[in-house]
C-alpha cells in the first residue's frame, strides 16, 4: 500500500516512469498470481479512466477507457517463474518482467495517463492475465473490446512486429505390450511404435510462406519405458510446429501418419499477418516473428510493439534500458494521439 501511495504522489507531480517501473518489478505477479498488481493498476488509473474488470479464475483482465476507443494498447501482466528482486545500475532496470513487460508497462501506463490529462478521446488500454501459461486472459477479452487498432506491447526494440507464426503442439502417446526382452517377440514395443511415427513426422514436406519463411518442427520430449530388460508398453513425445500455413495442411497429414496412435492437439493457433499500410506515415522498421504472440487472436489491425529486447525475456539476467522506458512513454503516447487525429484509419 506504500508503495502505491508514493506512486500516486508521483502521479500527480508528473509520474517518473522509471520509478513506476520499479513498484511494478517489486509486484510478484507470477502467471496464476496476478491479483495484487491487477488492483494496483486499477487504483493507478481510476482517476483518469473508466475501468471494468473482466474475472479470469482469480484475477482480472482490466479494461480502462475513455470514449469509444478505436485505438487500444494492451500488455500482459503476468510474467514467468520463478519471481527475483528488482536490481538496477544507472542504464539498466533488472527483475522477472524487466522486459516482458513490466517496463513496457509503466511507458503504456504513463503514456495513457500523459493522454488522459491533455484530453485526448477514444483510447483504452487493455491489460490480460495468464498470457504465459494458456492465454486464458486475452481468449475472454476479445468478447469484451472490439477496437479498429490493437497495439500489442512485446519487446521489439521499437520495431513495428507486422506478422508472426502460428502454432501446433501436440502430444503424441504410443501403447504396446510389455515381455521380457529375452523374448520381445511376446511383446509389443510402444516406442518402436513411437519412433517408426516420429521418423514419418520428420519426413513431411512444411510449407514456406514469402513472408514467415519456412514452417517448423521440434520435437521437444520423448518418454516411454521402464527398463532395458522390459518391453515398454507405453511411449510418450511432445512435438511442435511453428507455422507459415494454415493449420489444416499439418493436421491433415499429422492425423494420417498417427493412425493407430493416440494424438492429442494441445495447442493451435494460426499465423497473422497485418496489412502494414495504414501505418506508412512511421518510419519504424516493419518485420514479421517466428513465435506466436496475443496478436493472433485479435481480428483488426494488429501490430506488436514495445521497448525492450526479446533477447533477455524470461532470462536469468532479465533486464530493460531505462533511456528505452522514457522512449517508450513517448512512442506510446505519439501512438495515442495518431488514432485520435486520425479521422479514418
Amino acid at each position: 500500500m506504500l508503495q502505491f501511495i508514493k506512486c500516486l504522489f508521483c502521479l500527480e507531480r508528473g509520474m517518473d516512469e522509471i520509478q513506476l517501473a520499479r513498484e511494478l518489478l517489486k509486484i510478484n505477479s507470477v502467471s496464476g498470481n496476478e491479483l495484487e498488481i491487477g488492483n494496483y493498476i486499477v487504483n493507478l488509473l481510476r482517476p483518469y479512466f473508466k475501468i471494468k474488470k473482466q474475472k479470469v479464475g482469480n484475477s482480472f483482465n482490466i479494461f480502462a477507457y475513455i470514449g469509444k476507443p478505436k485505438l487500444i494498447l494492451n500488455t500482459h501482466i503476468d510474467t514467468v517463474a520463478p519471481f527475483f528482486e528488482v536490481k538496477e545500475n544507472e542504464r539498466y532496470l533488472y527483475g522477472r518482467g524487466a522486459c516482458d513487460t513490466k517496463g513496457l508497462m509503466a511507458s503504456m501506463l504513463c503514456a495513457g495517463i500523459d493522454a488522459a490529462k491533455e484530453g485526448v478521446k477514444d483510447f483504452g488500454i487493455l491489460f490480460t492475465v495468464r498470457e504465459e501459461t494458456d492465454f486464458a486472459g486475452v481468449k475472454k477479452a476479445i468478447n469484451l473490446v472490439n477496437p479498429e487498432i490493437m497495439i500489442v506491447g512485446e519487446p521489439t526494440n521499437f520495431d513495428f512486429v507486422v506478422g508472426q507464426k502460428g502454432i501446433i503442439s501436440a502430444k503424441i502417446i504410443a501403447r504396446g505390450k510389455t515381455a521380457h526382452s529375452a523374448t520381445p517377440e511376446k511383446g509389443d514395443s510402444a516406442i518402436s511404435k513411437l519412433l517408426d511415427v516420429l521418423q514419418k513426422i520428420q519426413k513431411m514436406i512444411l510449407p514456406t510462406s514469402p513472408q514467415l519463411g519456412p514452417t517448423t518442427l521440434n520435437i521437444g520430449k520423448i518418454s516411454g519405458g521402464v527398463a532395458s530388460n522390459i518391453v515398454p508398453d507405453y511411449a510418450e513425445a511432445s512435438i511442435s510446429f511453428r507455422l507459415a500455413c494454415d493449420s489444416k495442411i499439418i493436421l491433415n497429414d499429422l492425423n494420417e501418419i498417427c493412425k493407430g496412435l493416440e494424438l492429442q492437439i494441445i495447442n493451435c493457433y494460426e499465423y497473422k499477418i497485418t496489412d502494414s499500410g495504414f501505418l506508412k506515415s512511421f518510419k519504424n522498421k516493419k518485420i514479421v516473428l517466428p513465435y506466436f504472440t496475443e496478436m493472433g487472436f485479435w481480428n483488426c489491425k494488429a501490430f506488436i510493439f514495445g521497448p525492450g529486447q526479446a533477447k533477455y525475456a524470461h532470462s536469468k539476467n532479465e533486464k530493460i534500458r531505462k533511456i528505452d522506458i522514457v522512449k517508450g512513454r513517448k512512442e506510446y503516447l505519439k501512438l495515442i494521439r495518431w488514432s485520435y487525429n486520425t479521422k479514418r484509419l
